[in-house]
């Protein structure tokens, strides 16, 4: 049936056809329009371009007139009619022609404003939806919901052996790919074999993998490579990343990376070259998210947001005190893992809402992945899901990585892979679920209890049974097995005294049974187990470093003087004048001290007499670290490498292996055995021994100080590691401090950590 409009008796179902048929050829006409346009304006400019020649030929005859008529002038001649009426001709023409020039070209710069505006527009709206990277960064990729929600059928278990430090892990075309500081490594589920990619340098650390269409880009120390058709090869030259050491990665479009970097910011990179983004500078990029139009930057201290380049600091109160390990962004939530626990932050129609998701496990946070409903957490806890607000553990057993494919869950550790399977639930899957089937090189085992177990179920710690306390000298044996617990006591584990409340410790030193501790504001002091008492003579500040030896400890400061440490006393040696611009001592085992000043001078200091000593060659001029003998003979730790002293002016600088760029030492300790520890900022750790400078490992945090008590201990931002069978193993033990140096008590089976903010009791029960 047809309607008619009772006004004007015409069909109402005709008014569409009739609309669209207006607009069709409103539009022809306009594009008529636009090519007789086009046709008029080439004449134009061709009738402009005879224009000119003819203007410039005229304007040639004209001057070649003048200058006959003042030629003939000098003689006394005068120029006859003919001649001047032939002037008079071309300047009526060149008027007449410049008209008609000035007149063509008014019509063809007519639309000139309305060109430019246009032109405008097309480059403002070409930057915003392509030069921007927050418009054009892409979020990851979802996977079904309904598998994961459901019931864990099975779990199997694959070895792994190649990494001591797991970061991060990734599926790409059926193989489950995993990187750290084993560089990475290939794992074939159905066989169960696992393979090193040869291709990557030999030292290659990964720090993170992402897929970007069909290939992986790997991203690590020192540089970005890209795996695509079994071929791995490097994304930029050395010339186009001025940062090598990168540590996080986000794919934002068609070859436009966003780089995350340890120490210097974010870069952003395209094909050929990669800039620094400005406001993120000195920062160690850990991961990256998106609201809205907005890019959250996740580094080690806090969260920044913003679009393009400009970034603001995103106070939140329940973040304060925490250090963040990795975020994970959706539609409308934010999640965060810290050191204690995961930070839920939910956007509702006004503002954000921001909550911790469980005040106890998990607690340590390593991983996240977010699948529909579903969150995924690996931490040093074992393997978590958390949906529909309820918690659940899956597995026990710590984790440091976690990748998800069409139909299973990895979770990765450095000792094995578990291989999570889900039935999906049954309100969403109907009907018989089949689980694939991952090969049948071992048995299939059951599902870890979903009940929390007591005790603190991370990391472990030296047996210390094993610990010989008559020869440090002796290696570790294997130690307790992982499922030893070990509980912290409540923080502060060992009260202070009154008058030595909110210190700022820096230095610790043993003497016997008995510790030495440095502060920056509150001077020197003793503590012996269960009682402080301060030393005197030791300024309350300025005197804040500590070197010793076998049978003496100083302590010392840049323009503080160096003190030597009498029982409860300080006695000074070197007065405060000497010591102006002093870098680092060390103490020398017949007493003697060496100093190491920041312009390359080194002195002695014997028999109460300061002598110049050496100098260093200039070009390693602000690159000095510390200054050590070893084995009769003077070294001076830099950034590059270790300087030996050879003759009187001649030195030898013996490089570290693998990259150099951006590198820092961070910390530097005298092994038992005449031997020397170098920490780096990249997590790599050296042992220099008899004029050899060997790698020793690695540890997945920025190192911050090293001691040696029965083992190398290595303390990072907010973890504690030691040496064992030549690999870092991660202690139970984190902090929001600064761990100063670990010192285990064999006779109560416990280990005292030192950090800036006081002592800290690690107590094991078998």
């Amino acid at each position: 049936m047809v309607e008619f409009c009772r006004a004007c008796g015409e069909s109402l179902h005709a008014k569409p056809d009739l609309a669209n048929s207006g607009l069709l050829v409103k539009w022809t006409h306009h594009a008529i329009d636009a090519m007789f346009w086009l046709v008029d304006e080439t004449v134009r400019w061709w009738e402009i371009g005879k224009l000119s020649i003819r203007l410039k030929s005229l304007r040639r005859q004209r001057t070649s007139f003048l200058d006959q008529f003042e030629s003939e002038e000098s003689f006394g001649n005068e120029a006859s009619i003919e001649q001047k009426q032939a002037l008079v001709g071309i300047t009526e023409e060149l008027a007449r022609l410049s008209s008609r020039e000035e007149f063509v070209r008014s019509r063809c710069w007519a639309i000139a404003p309305e060109l430019m505006f246009v032109g405008i527009f097309i480059v403002f709206l070409y930057g915003i939806l392509v030069m921007n990277p927050v418009r054009s960064l892409l979020p990851k990729a979802g996977i079904e919901p309904g598998i994961f929600s459901g019931q864990v059928s099975r779990v199997r278990d694959l070895p792994l052996s190649m990494h001591s430090v797991v970061t991060c892990a990734e599926w790409f075309e059926n193989k489950l790919y995993i990187g750290g500081d084993g560089g990475l490594t290939v794992v074939d589920p159905t066989t169960g074999q696992a393979s090193a990619a040869r291709e990557l340098p030999d030292d290659f650390f990964v720090r993170d993998l992402v897929i970007n269409d069909n290939s992986l880009i790997i991203a690590g120390f020192p540089g970005i490579y890209a795996l695509e058709n079994t071929v791995i090869k490097p994304i930029y030259r050395d010339a186009q990343l001025p940062v090598k050491l990168v540590n996080s990665l986000a794919v934002t479009g068609y070859n436009r990376l966003l780089i995350g970097t340890v120490g210097s910011g974010l870069l952003r990179g395209n094909e050929d070259s990669a800039v620094m983004v400005l406001g993120t500078q000195g920062r160690t990029i850990r991961d990256f998210g998106r609201q809205g139009n907005e890019l959250w930057i996740m580094h080690e201290d806090g969260i920044l947001t913003g679009r393009g380049d400009s970034f603001e600091p995103l106070n939140l109160q329940v973040l304060a005190g925490r250090h963040l390990r990795r975020m994970v962004t959706t539609d409308r939530n934010v999640f965060i893992g810290t050191d204690e626990g995961v930070v839920a932050g939910y956007r509702n129609s006004r503002n954000w809402v921001w909550t911790l998701l469980s005040a106890g496990k998990p607690g340590y946070v390593n991983d996240l992945i977010v699948s529909g409903d579903n969150l995924f957490i690996g931490s040093d806890e074992g393997v978590y899901r958390f949906s529909k607000g309820r918690m659940e553990r899956l597995s026990s057993i710590p984790c440091q990585a976690l990748a998800l494919t069409s139909s299973f869950m990895a979770a990765v550790n450095p000792d094995s892979i578990m291989m999570f399977y889900f039935t999906g639930s049954a309100q969403e899957i109907s009907g018989p679920v089949k689980v694939p089937e991952i090969g049948t090189f071992t048995p299939v085992i059951p599902v870890v209890s979903l009940l929390p177990l007591p005790g603190l179920q991370v990391g472990r710690l030296p047996d210390f049974r094993h610990l010989e306390m008559a020869s440090s000298t002796k290696a570790l044996t294997e130690s307790a097995a992982a499922t030893a617990t070990f509980s912290p006591l409540a923080r502060p584990h060992v009260p202070l005294p009154t008058e030595l409340q909110r210190p700022i410790f820096s230095g610790i030193a043993r003497a016997g049974k008995k510790f030495l501790l440095t502060t920056r504001n509150r001077g020197a002091w003793i503590y012996d187990g269960s009682d402080w008492s301060q030393i005197d003579g030791v300024p309350q500040t300025g005197a804040h470093s500590m070197a010793r030896n076998r049978s003496n400890c100083y302590i010392y400061g840049d323009a503080a003087g160096v003190y030597q440490i009498m029982d409860n006393t300080a006695l000074l040696m070197i007065g405060a004048t000497a010591t102006q611009n002093l870098l680092h001592l060390s103490a020398d085992e017949d007493n003697s001290l060496l100093l190491l000043f920041r312009d390359g001078t080194i002195k002695q200091f014997k028999d109460g007499r300061l002598d110049d000593k050496l100098r260093i060659p200039d070009e390693f001029k602000d690159e000095f670290h510390s200054l050590w003998k070893i084995d009769g003979r003077y070294l001076v730790i830099v950034d590059k490498g270790v300087l030996l002293h050879e003759s009187e002016s001649q030195w030898n600088l013996v490089f570290f292996k693998g990259r150099l760029d951006n590198l820092k030492v961070v910390a530097s300790e005298p092994g038992p055995d005449k031997n020397l520890f170098i920490a780096l900022n990249d997590g790599r750790i050296f042992e220099y021994a008899a004029s050899k400078l060997d790698f020793t490992g690695v540890i997945d945090d920025q190192p911050v100080s090293l001691n040696y008590e029965g083992c190398l201990w290595v303390a990072g931002r907010d973890s504690l590691y030691f040496l064992e069978n030549k690999s870092f193993v991660t202690t139970p033990f984190h902090t929001r401090d600064m761990i100063l140096g670990a010192f285990p008590q064999i006779d109560n089976n416990s280990l005292l950590v030192f950090t800036d903010a006081g002592v800290n009791l690690l107590s094991g029960r078998q």
